[in-house]
């Protein structure tokens, strides 16, 4: 995807912090008894060259270019993991191929990948090629979660039980994991129909991502693109996104005492059934953020600052950014929002000194705010312009504001009132430069009058 804009993070300086990593050996998986059928297994081969390449120091696990079927390798330091143009490093569909790596992840439980790294540093994966995960064997493609009660249920339509969240058997979940590492980098790779969490971050220090692609089913629950979870020093540019869950999200899952801090995110294309970018969940702690020239499209929900009991946002700038969101159905966190920022119930989170600016959107559903005695401040809007249409799932999803995992909150939408900005209890709301207005051709009468409680200029 061109740039909208030009960016200071080039090429040649991502080429640059690569060199380091690349320097050395060079092992190819071939030499070690991988055979590119695309059926025999060769975890086994792949390990033995990773293995070989670490013991002389470091240097580059070579992927020629075929196909590989692998289970689960663990990366070690000073180790670049190369795949060729046209090598594709396919993952096993069989579970009992990806053991435990030990980590014991709070939300998912055992942490079975296809390639891991815990406490290394200096590891890289990059080049033309693909990962290929698997997710067709791990659901049942039949059960689908709709996100309404039963009764609701026959409601649907084919064209909306597609969009709905398909059911987890137990499956690999975090495909590509690394934790406790330092300067991490990965360039150029595709990542395809990851089973869960695709590109995993847990308690790194300086991590680079530049030219990824990761294409994943819409339909698969949990299957984030990118997830940063108590890390640091982060530079994500220059990428192709596509995911059911979020794009990138960044929270403090893994250990909610590290914070995730000094985090550049530019040039990128991103889809989303959840959010396109979120920032922050429960008790994360999140700051020193910047944000800029996204391309979200046929999204759910745009982006997404939350706070829970003992978390908090802080310290970000966001510009130039072009979306559009819809209400798509099925039990998928967001209902159409261009912007949601929500400390929900809680009264110990916070969110503050946030700006978001230059931004050009199509919206089935309003800007949404809600804080709790005023718990959010200090939010800038600056040079706005939203078009605002109603979504033919809108009569069976468009009852509530969503601010998940709070409980949802009564909207006005099913009553011809979709307000351009809705806002609850929030200390300093600067609003500038805003244009709203119904998107050409919208046969629905909808009033766009914005609602405001308890928000102080």
């Amino acid at each position: 995807m061109k740039a909208l804009l030009r960016s200071f993070v080039t090429p040649a300086v991502v080429a640059l912090a690569f060199a380091t990593t690349a320097m050395g050996l060079t092992v190819s998986i071939a030499d070690h008894g991988a055979v590119s059928d695309g059926k025999t297994m060769n975890t086994a081969a792949i390990q033995s060259a990773v293995d070989a390449c670490a013991a002389a120091g470091g240097g580059t696990v070579l992927v020629p270019a075929g196909v590989w079927l692998s289970g689960g390798i663990e990366l070690k330091s000073n180790i670049t993991l190369e795949l060729e143009n046209g090598a594709v490093l396919r993952g096993s569909p069989h579970l009992a191929d990806y053991p435990p790596n030990g980590f014991k992840h709070p939300e998912l439980g055992e942490t079975r990948c296809l390639v891991w790294a815990i406490g290394r540093h200096n590891v890289a994966i990059r080049g033309e090629g693909t990962i290929e995960l698997a997710d067709t064997p791990f659901f049942d493609w039949k059960k689908l979660r709709t996100g309404l009660d039963p009764a609701d249920d026959a409601k649907l339509t084919g064209w909306q039980k597609a969009q709905c969240v398909v059911t987890a058997l137990d499956r690999p979940t975090q495909p590509i994991f690394f934790h406790e590492c330092r300067h991490v980098r990965l360039d150029g790779i595709t990542v395809t129909h990851s089973p869960c969490w695709t590109l995993v971050f847990s308690c790194c220090n300086d991590v680079w991502l530049h030219a990824v692609r990761v294409d994943n089913n819409l339909q698969i629950p949990n299957d984030d693109a990118v997830h940063f979870t108590g890390s640091s020093n982060i530079v994500v540019s220059d990428c192709i996104l596509r995911a059911g869950d979020d794009c990138i999200a960044v929270s403090a899952i893994t250990n909610p005492d590290s914070p995730c801090e000094n985090i550049l995110v530019t040039n990128c294309e991103l889809t989303s059934r959840s959010a396109a970018i979120r920032f922050g969940y429960r008790a994360a702690k999140v700051r020193r953020v910047t944000v800029s020239n996204l391309v979200i499209h046929d999204s759910q929900r745009g982006i997404l600052l939350q706070a829970g009991d003992g978390g908090w946002v802080e310290d970000v700038a966001m510009s130039n950014i072009v979306m559009d969101t819809h209400m798509f159905a099925g039990a998928w966190w967001g209902k159409g929002e261009p912007l949601v920022i929500t400390t929900g119930d809680s009264t110990s989170a916070r969110i503050r000194d946030v700006t978001i600016s230059h931004v050009r959107a199509s919206a089935e559903n309003s800007i949404v705010i809600i804080g709790r005695h005023q718990n959010i401040s200090d939010i800038t809007l600056d040079d706005w312009s939203v078009r605002y249409g109603y979504s033919p799932n809108s009569p069976l999803y468009g009852r509530y504001f969503d601010v998940a995992p709070a409980a949802p909150r009564p909207s006005p939408l099913n009553e011809g009132h979709m307000p351009w900005i809705y806002a609850d209890s929030v200390a300093g709301l600067h609003l500038r430069n805003m244009s709203h207005r119904l998107r050409d051709g919208e046969t629905h009468r909808l009033s766009l009058d914005p609602v405001l409680h308890e928000v102080t200029p």
